[in-house]
C-alpha cells in the first residue's frame, strides 16, 4: 500500500473506536495525525500513542457540530504542519429512540453532529484541498442503507452523509480531489457490541446472517479507509462502500 511518509492526514472522532485505529493506520504508514474529538482525556493520549520517530499526532478539542471550532482546527493545523492530504470523517453520535419517543434535541444534536458536521469540517479546509488535492474518506454506516441502528435520526443522518460525499465528488473530483464513503456494519468495537448482544447466543444468531461468519474489526475498516486515501486507487470516486462480510447478499 502506498507511502504516506510526511503526509497529514485528520481524523475526526479520532480518540477511539474506528477513528483510533484509522488515525494508527496513518501513523504506522507515516503520516502526522491530527486527532479531532470532544473527549479530551482519550484524545490527548492517543495523539501520545501516535507521536514516535518522525511521526507526530496533534489533538485538538473540538465539537464538529460548531463551524467556528472547524476553522480553529484548520488554524493549528497549519501552524504545526503546513499542510493537509488527507480528512477523515468519523465523528459521530447515536441515539436509540424511535420517532415516537426521540426528543427534538436529540434529533437535531444527531444532525448537528453527524451531517452538519461533515460539511464544517469539509467546508474549512475546502480551499486547502484544491490547493493540495489529497484525499476524503467519509465512515458512513450499513443503517443508511438498512435503516436500522436503533432508531430514525442515525441512519437518517448517516444517509445525508452519503449524499453530501456524491455532491463532493462531483465537485472536487475534477480538482483532483478524491471523495468516497466507507458504510461499515456490525464492526466489533467492543463494550457497544456486548451490548446489542449481550449473550452468545444473541451473537451466534447473527453471525448466521453473515457469510464470512464474523463480526467486522476496526482493522478491517482502517485498512479500507487507507486503500482510498492512497493516490494510486483514485480512480474509485464518489463510491460508496459497504463493509458487511456479505450480508447484504445473505
Amino acid at each position: 500500500m502506498g507511502n504516506f511518509e510526511g503526509k497529514v492526514a485528520l481524523v475526526t472522532g479520532g480518540a477511539h473506536g474506528i477513528g483510533k485505529g484509522i488515525a494508527k493506520q496513518f501513523a504506522d504508514k507515516g503520516a502526522h495525525t491530527i486527532i479531532v474529538d470532544y473527549n479530551e482525556e482519550n484524545g490527548v493520549k492517543t495523539a501520545e500513542e501516535l507521536t514516535f520517530g518522525n511521526v507526530k499526532s496533534l489533538f485538538v478539542k473540538t465539537d464538529v457540530s460548531d463551524p467556528k471550532a472547524l476553522e480553529n482546527v484548520r488554524e493549528k493545523v497549519f501552524a504545526e504542519f503546513g499542510r493537509i492530504d488527507i480528512l477523515v470523517l468519523n465523528a459521530g453520535v447515536a441515539f436509540a429512540n424511535k420517532v415516537n419517543n426521540i426528543s427534538f434535541e436529540e434529533w437535531n444534536k444527531t444532525l448537528a453532529i453527524n451531517l452538519t458536521g461533515l460539511f464544517n469540517t469539509v467546508k474549512a479546509f475546502y480551499d486547502d484541498f484544491l490547493d493540495n488535492k489529497g484525499s476524503i474518506v467519509y465512515i458512513s454506516s450499513g443503517s443508511a442503507l438498512s435503516g436500522t441502528g436503533g432508531g430514525v435520526s442515525y441512519p437518517a443522518s448517516k444517509a445525508g452523509g452519503e449524499g453530501l460525499i456524491r455532491g463532493l465528488a462531483k465537485e472536487l473530483g475534477p480538482k483532483g480531489v478524491n471523495v468516497n464513503a466507507i458504510a461499515p456494519r456490525l464492526i466489533d468495537t467492543g463494550e457497544m457490541m456486548r451490548v446489542n448482544y449481550p449473550t452468545q447466543a444473541d451473537l451466534d444468531a447473527v453471525l448466521e446472517k453473515i457469510p464470512v461468519r464474523r463480526l467486522g474489526t476496526i482493522d478491517d475498516v482502517a485498512n479500507l479507509a487507507v486503500f482510498l486515501a492512497d493516490p494510486d486507487n483514485s480512480y474509485i470516486q464518489g463510491q460508496t462502500i459497504l463493509m458487511d462480510g456479505g450480508r447484504t447478499i445473505a
